[in-house]
């Protein structure tokens, strides 16, 4: 869903990034959850939020004082599959394209997704071939169709990308 940036001010709140700038499910009295560096999982509610496309911040309940902000700083942020926004039949969240087989413009397999970057030009599929990882612009100049119901993301073959 998101990262915790650096403090906002002294009472608790943290700038923040959202993934999907697009369109945020986060809402105040929401559970979100974290992961430690350690893989621990805890979750935090939303006391107060701002989602903006240039600066968004977030304060959690209990989170009074820079210092506590200060402990999340870096972390990653998520929510419940259950929180999504619904979405129209031809609409799909990247996440679901983790985990499927990548196949080339003759259905021949390449490899398969095992990650998502999102970066700010664009999202690039991370795709984990025989040869080791290969990374693909989520573009449709190398994406021909994501097949939600087999999970299958077909791609152009565009030279010298996996062979």
């Amino acid at each position: 869903m998101g990262k915790l940036l650096k403090p906002r001010g002294l009472k608790g709140e943290l700038w923040i990034t959202i993934f999907n700038d697009v369109d945020s499910a986060l809402k105040v009295g929401m559970k979100v959850w974290m992961t430690l560096k350690n893989g621990e999982f805890f979750s935090q509610i939303i006391e107060s939020l701002m989602i903006s496309r240039a600066k968004s911040w977030i304060k959690f309940e209990g989170c009074h004082k820079r210092e506590d902000a200060d402990n999340l700083i870096g972390l990653n942020f998520s929510i419940p599959r259950s929180e999504f926004t619904p979405l129209n039949e031809n609409e799909i969240y990247l996440v679901d394209v983790i985990g499927a087989a990548v196949l080339d413009e003759d259905r021949k397999i390449i490899g398969s997704v095992i990650d998502i970057m999102s970066l700010p030009a664009q999202n690039v599929v991370v795709v984990e071939t025989k040869e080791g990882e290969v990374l693909i612009p989520y573009v449709d100049a190398h994406i021909l169709l994501f097949d939600k119901k087999e999970k299958n993301l077909i791609v152009k073959d565009v030279e010298g990308l996996w062979n």
